[in-house]
């Protein structure tokens, strides 16, 4: 997806009811960016996804398990990543070339 849709889609998701902006939110290179959560009450968890503060491209992610029947908030994390690096290919189950642009 052109990376202005893609900025598109993001501020799109973040205007969806229950959705909420995490100011600074870390992924899992440590890279700090602005974060859209949305907390899964129905499953227990709470997902956040971490955009670069000014292109909007996505940095990551991060998912918590959490306790909402306590009366507090409780989260535990139980994974992150890190969108490292990225390339556009021809074809489902091509690997793009080592020193393809990112």
């Amino acid at each position: 997806m052109p990376p202005a849709n893609a900025a598109a889609f993001y501020r799109a998701a973040a205007k969806l009811p229950g959705v909420r902006e995490i100011p600074d939110a870390v992924d899992a290179a440590g890279r700090h960016g602005i974060a859209i959560t949305l907390d899964d009450t129905g499953f227990a968890t709470r997902d956040e996804w971490i955009f670069d503060r000014r292109t909007l491209a996505l940095l990551g992610s991060r998912f918590y398990l959490t306790d909402p029947e306590r009366g507090i908030t409780t989260e535990t994390l139980a994974g992150t990543s890190a969108v490292m690096r990225t390339a556009v290919v021809d074809g489902k189950g091509e690997v793009p070339a080592r020193n393809a642009a990112r």
